[in-house]
């Protein structure tokens, strides 16, 4: 598990420091354009110069201040037994009813032989039922059992205030010399669009911050996310290779009758089917409450 904190303190860093270079090249671009203007001001290389040589320079403080969470990690371990399935060729005996033929006496008639009348069967054949016994030789599943570990850090959140301090140039025109006094308007222009440039700073800030952020926070549950839904895929298949096997098994038994051993095995299969939905019921809960977290942890990144 990434360390997210950490991740998420490095954007903020790293997002400041590109704002502050955003400040100075504000104030180096306003530093040419016045060398434009006025060309004894200074080298606009050296823009502080430049910009202090024209404008009483006062920095006002400015922050920003936005609630980021903070994640400390609990490990969570959900434990499965999930079934493995192996065939084994196994010789079935079982007694099935038939028919055939036996000879009867359907009736019997009156004969008279020697002076004498006698009853005589007229025979004849009829079907008759017995219980035949039949042996088949047939894959049947056998089950075991196998311990599955689903580990993962669960992330527990806090809100944590932070504040970031922005020194922002505010410029007020130097007492102009008269030679350039006709520019003051131009002058004045580049001051207001400078300290427009620099308000904008705060702001834009403010939304990058809001979008990298939210972004870390969503790359770290997915990432956990992701884990879950491989294992949970690893279950499935288990589950429904054992489920196949024991429903192919299941239609040859019931082609050759064997009406007791097809009860078995429907009541090994609905037992198997009731603990893969248990199974998928738990870990679906651990990635449902992984959700909450993680809305949790985005509701909670504000900005003033």
């Amino acid at each position: 598990m990434s360390d997210y904190n950490q991740k998420i303190q490095l954007k903020v860093e790293a997002i400041k420091s590109k704002y502050k270079d955003r400040i100075s090249e504000i104030q180096r671009d306003g530093a040419e354009r016045i060398k434009k203007i006025n060309e004894d001001a200074p080298d606009p290389s050296n823009f502080e110069a430049a910009i202090n040589f024209t404008f009483d320079v006062k920095w006002k403080i400015t922050s920003i201040k936005f609630d980021v969470p903070q994640f400390s990690m609990e490990r969570e371990t959900l434990k499965f037994d999930i079934p493995e399935v192996r065939m084994k060729t196994e010789s079935i005996k079982f007694d099935v009813p038939a028919t055939r033929m036996k000879r009867v006496c359907l009736f019997k008639k009156p004969v008279f032989r020697n002076w004498k009348w006698y009853s005589e069967c007229v025979y004849g054949n009829k079907p008759e039922v017995y219980m035949r016994r039949v042996e088949i030789k047939t894959d049947i599943p056998v089950f075991n059992s196998k311990r599955v570990d689903i580990k993962f850090d669960k992330p527990v959140v806090s809100m944590e205030t932070v504040e970031i301090k922005l020194h922002l140039p505010q410029f007020y025109l130097k007492q102009v010399d008269v030679q350039i006094e006709e520019h003051k308007q131009d002058i004045e222009d580049v001051a207001s669009d400078m300290t427009s440039d620099l308000s904008a700073v705060q702001s834009t800030m403010k939304e990058e911050l809001k979008v990298e952020i939210t972004k870390e926070i969503v790359d770290m549950f997915d990432e956990i996310q992701t884990s879950i839904l491989e294992n949970r895929d690893g279950v499935s298949s288990n589950y429904e290779d054992a489920i196949a096997k024991t429903k192919q098994a299941i239609k040859r038994l019931k082609e050759n009758n064997a009406t007791a051993e097809v009860q078995k095995l429907e009541a090994q299969l609905a037992k198997t089917v009731e603990e893969f939905q248990n199974t998928l019921q738990s870990i679906d809960l651990s990635l449902q409450e992984l959700n909450s977290q993680e809305e949790e942890a985005l509701r909670g990144l504000t900005f003033g």
